[in-house]
């Protein structure tokens, strides 16, 4: 796997008339597609593959095909925090292409973004439907009704996306992150400890830890469990956000300060969409003053 996650699936793409078609093909590396592994290979031998990756929750293709290069449009807009020209760009995608899975798949993430919960869960459930092993489809669907307050359906689907995905550990944080919001602690770390169990470099389940450690008081920990976190390649922004907290609690105001301005540049994060960048930036300045006032 590469710093993209690259999913192991390819794109048969087929032009009649408007209307595109997906077919994936099997291959093993993540265990995706296997009611497709009987497919007979002398079908997808001579046509054309295409790769589809995910980055930051935001899907990804290879290739340079009309719905490569209306999806990557729109994926660059979603990175950007466009996502109301994404969402438009998107929606007449699909009118020539419904059945492609990138554009239903990321269309749902630019509602999500815009708070559109509704017609975003209505994208995500077609989007499981037209590939049902896609296990993130399912954390999506799972966090739109954890949104709602929907706890048991919320962990339904992220076990649903387990079952899909047995490597798909996410599923594990988000479920722990629902009982940490809860505050039950005790069940919250039994999952991000599952997660760090099967992979022990996992960036999101060690800032699990770290935020057990930081609603226990134990500031000092929790930097120190931060600090020992990879976030090279994808992870949790909020890393940022409990690093920053945790400083400021010891009086490490200029630590403080770093990590809410470094926090504050990934503003289209789906940390803001529950977080004010106003609160964030009220911190950081108050930070900046301390620091100034010599504390």
């Amino acid at each position: 796997m590469n710093e993209h996650k690259k999913l192991s699936y390819a794109l048969l793409i087929l032009f009649t008339d408007i209307t595109l078609f997906l077919s994936p093909v099997y291959t093993a590396e993540n265990d995706i597609f296997d009611p497709m592994e009987r497919r007979d290979k002398a079908d997808t031998k001579s046509v054309p593959t295409e790769e589809i990756y995910s980055k930051n929750d935001i899907l990804y293709c290879t290739g340079k095909s009309e719905a490569a290069l209306a999806n990557n449009k729109a994926a660059e807009l979603i990175q950007n925090g466009n996502f109301k020209e994404a969402s438009e760009v998107l929606e007449d995608a699909l009118k020539h292409a419904p059945l492609f899975f990138p554009f239903q798949y990321n269309l749902g993430m630019s509602l999500i973004n815009l708070n559109q919960l509704q017609p975003a869960l209505i994208h995500f459930t077609k989007a499981s439907n037209i590939i049902p092993e896609y296990s993130k489809s399912y954390l999506q669907i799972g966090y739109i009704y954890d949104r709602w307050g929907k706890n048991e359906t919320a962990m339904s689907y992220f076990k649903l996306a387990r079952q899909k995905n047995p490597k798909e550990l996410s599923a594990l944080i988000m479920t722990g992150d629902l009982y940490y919001k809860r505050r039950q602690v005790t069940m919250a770390e039994k999952y991000y400890q599952s997660a760090i169990r099967i992979n022990p470099h996992f960036p999101d389940g060690l800032l699990g830890i770290a935020k057990i450690h930081f609603y226990r008081g134990e500031y000092f920990k929790a930097i120190v469990q931060i600090k020992s976190i990879d976030i090279s390649g994808d992870y949790d922004r909020s890393l940022h956000f409990y690093y920053a907290e945790s400083a400021y609690k010891l009086k490490d105001y200029k630590t403080a300060f770093e990590q809410y301005k470094k926090l504050l540049e990934f503003r289209t994060d789906k940390f803001f969409r529950l977080n004010s960048t106003f609160l964030i930036q009220h911190k950081m300045n108050l930070s900046k003053r301390f620091i100034d006032q010599g504390m």
